[in-house]
């Protein structure tokens, strides 16, 4: 049994932290990574047994609006992952993004990494062993210069456009709407990024996956289990219908 917990987050700008930083460098005017704090996050956590099948087991998010500050989120993520010392945790881009942003307000809160972002070495331990972190951007990226967006695997995979058209557009919310669509956001980017991980688990050699299947039984899981929006639940409910319409179509197809 693979074990997995996705994790995803989403933060702002503190105007405090980049007057700070321009102090020090009044030539440097850029919004530095060193700069932004944690206004959202999520995890998810997904199973795959050696047949290739799948079990959505626990989804959970944590926001300003609902737990106060900034501490407050991050500690209630690294709780979340310090039961998951048997799984691997899996982000994109997260090396260059959450994963910086998490280890300061570590430092600032003096707060314990869960044991998949402390610095490890020893023989057998890699990015994708149980207890340790992935980027799969990273392992997309290989010894390349480059690597796809998210999106750009999501759209190879045949997920509907509708459900992340605007993944990149996340401001920081100012009514109770807003942190409600913003909730939804973190949560349904978990269930994407590990449908891209499943496909390329596919195509490392994990056995009995199929990329569709396992697409709609990760998106009906969170419109079911998730914090979702009304918004948000009907364009989980038509992306599953059509996912469930095409493998129809290709077991007719097979037939």
């Amino acid at each position: 049994m693979r074990k997995f917990t996705y994790i995803d987050t989403e933060s702002y700008w503190d105007e405090h932290l980049h007057a700070c930083a321009v102090r020090v460098d009044p030539s440097d005017l850029r919004c530095r990574i060193g700069c932004k704090r944690i206004f959202a996050a999520a995890a998810m956590d997904i199973s795959v047994d050696p047949s290739g099948a799948i079990t959505c087991e626990r989804i959970a998010s944590w926001s300003l609006r609902d737990h106060g500050d900034e501490q407050a989120i991050v500690r209630g993520l690294f709780e979340h992952l310090y039961a998951c010392d048997d799984r691997n945790v899996v982000g994109f881009g997260s090396l260059a993004n959450d994963v910086q942003i998490l280890q300061l307000a570590a430092i600032e809160y003096s707060l314990v990494l869960p044991s998949h972002f402390r610095a490890r070495r020893g023989p057998g331990i890699t990015p994708t062993s149980p207890g340790s972190h992935f980027d799969l951007g990273l392992g997309l990226k290989g010894p390349g210069k480059s690597w796809p967006h998210l999106t750009e695997v999501l759209a190879r995979i045949g997920i509907p456009l509708f459900l992340y058209e605007g993944k990149k557009l996340v401001s920081y919310p100012a009514h109770d709407q807003g942190w409600a669509d913003v909730i939804a956001h973190v949560e349904l980017d978990c269930a994407l990024l590990a449908i891209a991980h499943l496909a390329w688990l596919r195509s490392q050699g994990q056995q009995g996956l199929d990329c569709w299947t396992a697409s709609l039984a990760v998106l009906d899981w969170a419109r079911r289990h998730g914090r979702m929006t009304a918004a948000a639940y009907a364009k989980l409910e038509l992306a599953c219908a059509g996912l469930a319409s095409m493998i129809s179509d290709e077991q007719t197809l097979a037939a």
